[in-house]
């Protein structure tokens, strides 16, 4: 009897620890690398007036305006090729140089300063995101959902800032207005 609870006692072990290392293996991505990995997409699927093949800068910026929480995901990002160009990673650290920027990620912190921020690019080709709702005007919203990740798209401040974005993005979009 005794030798029987004992199997059955390590039988249920070793049940608890493969069951314990399969969700370590199946472990959820952080917010913010899903973030970055975001940000670069759009920007692939984004394109910016007066780029052709001839008139193109040989980079992208991707300005992150404000303290943010995205440690080194973005650092992966440096240097990767979009649509032939390099990707720049940089952390603005004043709006007047927000207009260099082609996507420009506004932080949770600086999201109430929305208005001034968008004052300061007027219709500068300029993608902005963000993934708080005090950032009203911002051209993508990005939200948890449960544990997805979703984004809303405000195809006007797209359209004035002369930008096209892939309607693939737009059908991704949880809502696009």
């Amino acid at each position: 009897m005794r030798a029987a609870r004992a199997r059955l006692l390590l039988a249920g072990s070793l049940a608890l620890a493969l069951a314990a290392g399969q969700q370590a293996h199946a472990q959820a991505v952080p917010e913010y690398a899903m973030k970055a990995t975001y940000l670069y997409n759009f920007m692939v699927f984004a394109e910016w007036p007066n780029q052709d093949a001839h008139g193109a800068p040989e980079s992208l910026q991707l300005c992150v305006f404000g303290p943010d929480n995205f440690g080194t995901a973005l650092n992966s990002l440096e240097g990767k090729n979009v649509n032939g160009r390099k990707l720049v990673v940089q952390r603005a650290s004043s709006l007047a140089s927000l207009r260099r920027c082609h996507l420009l990620f506004v932080t949770e912190r600086e999201a109430p300063n929305m208005a001034a921020i968008q004052s300061v690019l007027g219709e500068a080709p300029v993608l902005t995101v963000a993934d708080s709702p005090l950032a009203s005007g911002a051209a993508i919203l990005l939200s948890l959902d449960g544990r997805r990740l979703v984004f809303d798209v405000n195809v006007q401040r797209i359209k004035k800032a002369g930008i096209t974005l892939s309607s693939k993005v737009l059908q991704l979009a949880r809502s696009a207005s």
